[in-house]
Formats: C-alpha cells, structure tokens, sequence
C-alpha cells in the first residue's frame, strides 16, 4: 500500500510540476496591489549591495571576529554613540522575551526564564567611526538571540536593493568560529510577509514590559546580558515605533520607482521629490513650489490609473498582542511556546491601510519619508559644496539647479528608474556642485554574501518536495527540516514527523475560526508555489499529501483538535 501511494505522489509531481492551480481573477482585479506583494519572495543573496549587517561585520573585521557573548556584539555595533531621544540614551532598544513566537522559542525550553530570547532594535543611528561614511542604521537593524541556540538571526537592509535581508550567524558560542549566512526567504517571509521585521502589538505582554514575565525572569536575576529585566512598556514601545517606520520603506521605494514612472516624465518626478525631500530634511516644513507639484502630482495621478486603480495596499507588520502566562499557569512546560492559530504569525495579514489616491497629504508623506533616507551628514557636505563656490548656503537655488542640470541627462542620470540610492544621488549632487571627491562610501568592503549549501533533491517525497520545500528542505531544523538529505534520510524524517504534519494538513478541512493551528502549507505561502488558496482545501494534490502522511503516521484517526502538543516532536533529540 504505502508504495503504490508514493508512486502516484511520484505520477501527481511530475504531472503538476510547474502547473499552478489558477488565480481567482476577479478577486485579483478588485484587490488594491501591494507596496510589496507577500508572496513575492525575491532571491535568498541580493543581486545588489550588501546588508547593513554585512558592512558593520567587515567593519570588525569578518565573521569570525564577531564578539561572543551578545552583550558584547551589541556593544560593538552600537559603539559609543548616544540616541538621547530613546530610552536610557542607547541607539539599540533590548528587550526580553523567554516565550515568544520566532522560530527559535524552543531552543531554551523549558528553561524559557533562565535563557529568555534578546531581540535588539537598531532604533537610533550611532553613526559611523569618524574617519567613515556610510549607509544609515536607525530602524535599519534588527537581531534576535536564545542563550545556547548557537545562531543569531539578523535583519537589516540594503540600500542598493531597497530591501531587508534575512541573515543567520551560525556555530554562535564560546571558542568557536561564527559563520554568516543568508537565509531563506521562503522561510521567513511566511511570517515576515511584508518584507521587513514585525513586533506585536500593544501591550507587548511577551516582553519584560509584562510584570508577571518580569517576575519570573527576576529568579534568575536583574538583567540577561546586559538587558535590565525591570522596565516599563518603554523600551517595547520605541522598537514598535522603529518597526513602524521600517515597515514604509517599501512604500516610499514603490512610490519612487513606480509612482513617478519610467519616462521622461518619471525623471522629472523623481528630482522633484528628491528636491522635496532636501528641502524637507533641511527645514522639517513642506516648501514644494508650483513647478515641483507640476512636476509630481500629474506623474503620481498617471502612476495610480496605470498601476494601483484599486488602491495601494501598505503591508501590515503588527501581529496580534499574546498574553504567554495566563492566569492559570503554574508549572513551566514546553507546552507553553504553542502558539494557538489567532496568534500565529504564519496566518495572513491584511493590509495596514490601503491609499487611495495621491493627494497632497500622501505626497507630503511621501517626502517625509524620502527626507528619512537621507540624514544631517548629506546636508553638511552640501553646504561645504555651496561654501567652495563662494554661495550662500541658505540659498537653495544652486542645489535646485544641480538637480535640474543631473535629470537633464539623456539617460536621466541618478533619476533613472530604479530605487531611491543615496550612495547615488548625493555624490552626484555633489559632483554637480563643484565638489570633485565626494566623500559618501559604505563602510568599508561588505563581505561577500553567502547561503548555506544547497540539500540534495528528495525525489521519494514527491509532492512534498514541491510544496513543503522552501521551508523544510533547509539545514537548519528550525522549522523542522524533513525533507534534509537523500531519500532514504528524507524518509524517515517523514516518517517521524508524520503526526503532526497529519495534523497541520487537517486543518484544511476547518473553516479558519475553528483552527487550533495554522494549516500547513501556510495560505500565504500557497500562491507563490502555483496553487489557488481558494480551492486548495478540496484539491487532489492536498488529498494525496493527507493520504501519505496518514500512511506514513500508521492511519488511525486524525488526532483531536486540543492534541497537537501531546504529539512527538516533529524531529528527534
């Protein structure tokens, strides 16, 4: 029986290889389009630039001279700088979360309160060493850290792709050797669906914010590598705002390069907004003269028929406040780090607002954001530019010029369609206005980016090859990588991960409020691997998956709903 089962999973791969199951299109063509679509994952290594991480790891000198322990890293890379406007004046915002939702959360069970998770928020920007320029840090820089886990997970963005890489720093203990590598997108997008770090929302009961948390972990102590465990709502709160803020970069990218357009016209645009935006950073009023709206508001009007008729939908980085001690928990088990399907990042969020039309109020925020990818340093060096020409710097008509002169290119030169660079567009500012070694560079060389090996093809797990492998074909076992190795690997950790995954594929057959557990294959996941999520539930390719794992599980019914943490560990030891 089980063989003629994974011959046919074997006949359905090869006949559904590379065949989706069709979109809905008309509830595509009445959706509003997405500042980044959730399910677009992009590549694992950026095809441009390189991490902020990246770049401040080659600064200390590579992989390997990243310090141990994380207070230390930490103290590294926030350095001496003070952010006055944060809580107690420190760039990076800590606080501690001994049972959260990340991937990690078992990885100090069930001691969650002796060895709770660090996530740390660059909140402010400390800046580079005297002698450097470089790309900007504040709300660019985020990284989370379980004692005795050995891995860091990092996020942080790259300027020259205008977007957050997902990085891990592995082999992260005493008197070993760190590496850095890229993560898998797939993996973690299926929670960070809208490209970029995510937080709860208030109250933040997670966090050490919470007393009863905070009481638990002042058994073991006052602070947790350097992270005070008394404090209020404070230190939450300001990684919520950096969060917040992050989150719009996508948008003000998206309406940068699409919002103007490609032509003659979108160049035009773009060194208005970029014009905008100076005058915006340098004075913290709007002060757009009749020929900048003339040359931004006919573009962006052009830009939302052409592209978002529906509306612009902005991603939603807020998943839902989680109580991890209710009232009636005595006894600390692993059983708390279950994350019941309303609480689970993996569910689909909808948009966090949707703009519908581009009016004054959405291109002035759309400056002010533009104005956030630039800092004091750019506006210094150009008035050091217009103090060389003997100019006076509180006249703006030179650097209005300039810009002119710059997207008068025939190429239009730093307004060209693409992504909003700064490593671009203030050298060339400042090249246009007599200065001829501009000093913008990024820190130092980036290391080369690198991934984890590619694991081998797992042809005896059919279609669980196709729609459990982005996230289970990895090696690490967060999530439970099954599908790792050869075949004869690959099968057994199926077998041993059979019940739950039984389990997760039952709760296709729930309507969505009486899921216990987010189904698996995650929803959100489904149309990037070519299937409609609005038939999947009843397709022959989730009846089959169901039919090898009951197979695989020994049959028997399907456990109760309120079962799954009574089930084995997905993975051994």
């Amino acid at each position: 029986m089980r063989a003629a089962i994974r011959t046919y999973v074997l006949m359905l791969a090869a006949a559904f290889a590379g065949v989706g199951t069709g979109t809905c299109a008309s509830a595509a063509e009445q959706a509003p389009g997405w500042a980044i679509a959730p399910e677009v994952y992009g590549f694992d290594l950026p095809q441009e630039g390189a991490s902020l991480f990246d770049q401040r790891v080659a600064a200390l000198g590579g992989p390997a001279a990243i310090p141990f322990p994380f207070e230390n890293l930490l103290r590294r890379l926030e350095g001496t700088a003070r952010c006055p406007d944060l809580p107690d004046g420190r760039c990076i915002v800590r606080v501690l979360i001994p049972i959260g939702r990340s991937l990690q959360r078992l990885a100090a069970a069930p001691e969650f309160f002796r060895r709770p998770r660090i996530v740390a928020a660059m909140a402010g920007d400390p800046g580079m060493a005297p002698d450097e320029e470089g790309p900007l840090q504040r709300d660019r820089l985020y990284l989370g850290y379980v004692e005795g886990s050995d891995v860091i997970e990092v996020i942080s963005y790259n300027e020259s792709a205008a977007r957050f890489e997902f990085q891990l720093v592995h082999d992260y203990r005493p008197g070993n050797t760190p590496r850095l590598t890229y993560a898998s997108r797939a993996v973690c997008l299926s929670c960070h669906q809208n490209h970029a770090p995510i937080f709860s929302r208030p109250l933040w009961q997670e966090t050490n914010a919470n007393p009863a948390v905070a009481a638990r972990l002042l058994a073991f102590g006052e602070s947790v590598e350097g992270v005070p465990v008394r404090r209020g709502i404070d230190l939450p709160a300001a990684i919520d705002a950096a969060v917040a803020r992050a989150n719009r970069f996508a948008l003000w990218q998206t309406l940068w390069r699409d919002g103007c357009g490609s032509d003659a016209r979108g160049v035009r645009c773009r060194a208005a907004l970029f014009e905008a935006a100076l005058r915006y950073r340098a004075t913290g009023r709007h002060e757009q003269t009749e020929r900048l709206r003339d040359a931004i508001v006919p573009a962006f009007a052009a830009a939302w028929r052409a592209h978002w008729p529906r509306g612009l939908a902005l991603p939603d980085p807020n998943i839902p406040n989680r109580d991890p001690l209710p009232g009636d928990v005595i006894a600390i088990s692993a059983a708390l780090a279950n994350i019941p399907a309303r609480f689970e990042p993996l569910a689909p969020r909808g948009p966090l607002e949707v703009w519908t039309e581009p009016d004054t109020l959405r291109i002035n925020e759309t400056i002010a954001g533009l104005a956030d990818f630039l800092d004091d340093g750019d506006l210094a060096q150009i008035k050091a530019a217009l103090a060389h020409r003997n100019l006076r710097t509180a006249n703006f008509d030179p650097v209005a010029d300039a810009i002119s002169t710059l997207a008068a290119a025939p190429d239009g030169g730093p307004f060209a369609a693409g992504p909003f660079r700064r490593d671009r567009l203030i050298p060339a500012l400042l090249a246009q206005l007599g200065q001829r070694t501009p000093t913008l560079r990024q820190a130092r060389t980036a290391i080369p980016p690198t991934r984890n090996a590619e694991p081998p093809p797992v042809p005896l797990a059919g279609l669980f090859q196709r729609y459990c492998t982005p996230c289970h074909q990895t090696s690490t076992r967060t999530p439970p990588n099954f599908l790792e190795g050869g075949s004869a690997a690959a099968q057994a950790r199926l077998t041993h991960c059979a019940a739950r995954i039984r389990y997760r594929l039952a709760m296709w057959q729930l309507p969505p409020e009486a899921r216990p557990k987010t189904p698996m294959p995650p929803l959100q996941a489904l149309r990037g691997l070519g299937a409609d999520p609005a038939t999947w539930a009843a397709s022959s390719e989730l009846a089959t998956l169901q039919a090898y794992a009951a197979e695989l599980a020994g049959r028997g019914p399907v456990p109760k709903p309120d079962n799954y943490e009574t089930l084995p560990p997905c993975l051994p030891g």
